[in-house]
């Protein structure tokens, strides 16, 4: 069963990569199943057990690709600047971890983050950035449309900053959310 549940994995894994490593070459309606599947050197019949579409596939891999982040963010997700020292270092090493893994899939998020991607995946990521922040302004007393307006700026700025540094790889990781971190302190009232 697990050796099957590694397999699963796997599959899906290459078919994400197909996708992605197409992507860098054309726009993601260009492509069709067989090409991906050519990309993966998987048959079609392999591509159609695991998805009905190639949009059902791309839904797919946005939904695991911001499950995973919030995974990875848990505890920044609830940051605080008066935390003691120790909480803050597990928030950088938490962000750290954060950009390893979009760095690690930098094709995949460079694509569904540029302006050829896929704007749910952008929507999905600022709600999710949206959200903790937003808890953290609602404690602040800060009136509730401005909080909505700061939230907004706050959340897609912070993804366009993972994109840039994505596309410039000027940073280390470590770096990168050291920066992010120094962002939200400065944004909290």
């Amino acid at each position: 069963m697990a050796e099957n549940t590694e397999k699963r994995k796997a599959t899906r894994a290459r078919l994400t990569e197909a996708l992605a490593e197409l992507c860098q070459k054309k726009s993601y309606y260009d492509i069709t199943v067989g090409e991906i599947c050519r990309e993966a050197g998987l048959y079609r019949s392999t591509f159609y057990r695991y998805y009905d579409t190639k949009d059902q596939m791309l839904r797919e891999i946005e939904e695991t690709y911001v499950e995973e982040t919030r995974r990875l963010t848990a505890g920044v997700r609830s940051y605080r600047r008066d935390a003691p020292e120790d909480v803050r270092a597990g928030y950088l090493e938490e962000l750290t971890r954060d950009m390893e893994y979009h760095l690690e899939n930098r094709k995949l998020c460079c694509f569904l983050l540029s302006p050829a991607g896929d704007l749910y995946f952008h929507q999905k990521l600022v709600e999710s950035v949206g959200e903790a922040a937003g808890r953290e302004l609602g404690r602040s007393g800060m009136d509730e449309k401005d909080a909505a307006y700061l939230v907004s700026f706050f959340a897609n700025g912070f993804i366009a900053a993972i994109y840039e540094w994505l596309m410039r790889r000027d940073m280390t990781p470590r770096e990168m959310a050291a920066l992010l971190l120094e962002m939200i302190r400065r944004m909290q009232p």
